[in-house]
């Protein structure tokens, strides 16, 4: 499921940040004018992130939660998995922009990058999702997709007080109180806050606005850990699907009138519609793992995905910025089937950097982080 999540973002950033329609012809622009509609809503790759991550961590702290070792294995184990690519990422953004940013901006012949300042210190304590930093071009997509990561780690915060210090009879009208407060919350914000001066919402971005996929995604764990709870879903999986499928059609509905993630459906109800929806899918992946939902998400490729989707999603936004700029430089109209290649191009490019960082930096990391027991 990782691995479809990191798909439908790649995908989507890749469609969009491509030749506008006007530059086509006629016979790609309907073409490709119908892949951007079909992954206008890629961007709920992020709320799937997002349950994945509740259903996850909530998972594993429920587990623990006895554990006198409690606090100190999670935060340890968060930090070697989290924080060194996180940093290494930061820190490579600001080698280019304070080394060879003239350089850089000549050969992409992009208009000159200024060099960051004070506010991108705002990313090394993850409030970047709150008041966000002075962005260049490039920094914009270098760093932009690191707003999640912020929402991520405030939830850590939070998370495993609430799981250790609450009766689960407790956190269950927690969770769900939670999930059914975020739309207001975010109506509230939509219009008391003021607008960003970058292409983000923080009705989109802060942690109380987007609280309701990781509320879904711990209460799909609490309640996949209640053996009552497994026997209905057993005896009921029918009821499971027809939920599913309805939900689907809610999810391809605001896909076709309202797909941008800022529109007030989207920001109303749409957002938690969304997490509903994939909650449902995880659930019936879990109770039917032999069924056709099951096994598409056991397919070998997107379990490989799934495995490097952590700099995947990292690094996609910047690869696809600087190979557009390169195809830009190259070629002076480039066509949608030249854009094509380069976004093949780009993927197989952040794929093989994302494997070779599993390999040599994550993996020796998470080896290490796995060395805490709880």
């Amino acid at each position: 499921m990782r691995g479809i999540a990191v798909t439908l973002v790649v995908v989507s950033h890749y469609a969009f940040i491509g030749p506008s329609p006007g530059d086509h012809p006629v016979g790609a622009e309907r073409l490709y004018l119908w892949f951007q509609r079909f992954f206008a809503i890629g961007w709920s790759g992020v709320d799937l992130f997002f349950v994945l991550s509740g259903f996850l961590i909530g998972g594993i702290l429920l587990d623990a939660k006895d554990s006198p070792a409690y606090y100190k294995t999670f935060y340890l184990r968060r930090f070697y998995r989290i924080l060194p690519l996180y940093y290494l990422w930061i820190f490579g953004y600001l080698l280019v922009m304070f080394t060879s940013h003239s350089w850089f901006s000549a050969l992409l012949k992009v208009p000159s990058q200024a060099p960051p300042d004070a506010s991108v210190f705002w990313l090394f304590a993850f409030v970047q999702n709150v008041k966000f930093a002075g962005y260049s071009a490039l920094g914009w997509a270098w760093l932009s997709p690191t707003w999640s990561l912020a929402v991520e780690e405030q939830f850590y915060l939070i998370a495993p007080l609430l799981i250790r210090r609450l009766t689960r009879r407790a956190l269950f009208v927690v969770l769900c109180a939670v999930a059914v407060a975020a739309p207001f919350v975010r109506m509230w914000a939509r219009s008391h806050l003021l607008a960003q001066p970058v292409a983000l919402d923080q009705v989109y971005t802060l942690l109380p606005c987007r609280a309701d996929a990781l509320a879904l995604g711990v209460l799909t764990a609490l309640l996949w850990r209640s053996a009552s709870f497994r026997t209905w879903l057993s005896r009921n999986t029918r009821t499971l699907q027809i939920l599913g499928a309805v939900f689907l059609c809610g999810v391809i509905g605001l896909g076709y009138w309202s797909p941008n993630n800022f529109s007030l459906p989207m920001e109303s109800v749409g957002y938690t519609w969304l997490a509903i929806f994939y909650a449902l899918v995880l659930l019936l992946v879990l109770e039917k793992p032999s069924g056709v939902v099951g096994s598409f998400t056991r397919l070998k490729w997107l379990r490989e995905l799934g495995g490097v989707s952590y700099c995947i999603y990292l690094i996609h936004f910047a690869a696809g910025w600087i190979f557009r700029a390169l195809l830009d430089t190259l070629v002076k109209h480039p066509s949608v089937w030249e854009w094509t290649a380069f976004c093949f191009v780009a993927a197989t490019v952040v794929y093989l950097f994302a494997r070779a960082s599993w390999k040599d930096i994550e993996s020796p990391l998470l080896r290490r982080a796995h060395a805490y027991q709880f």
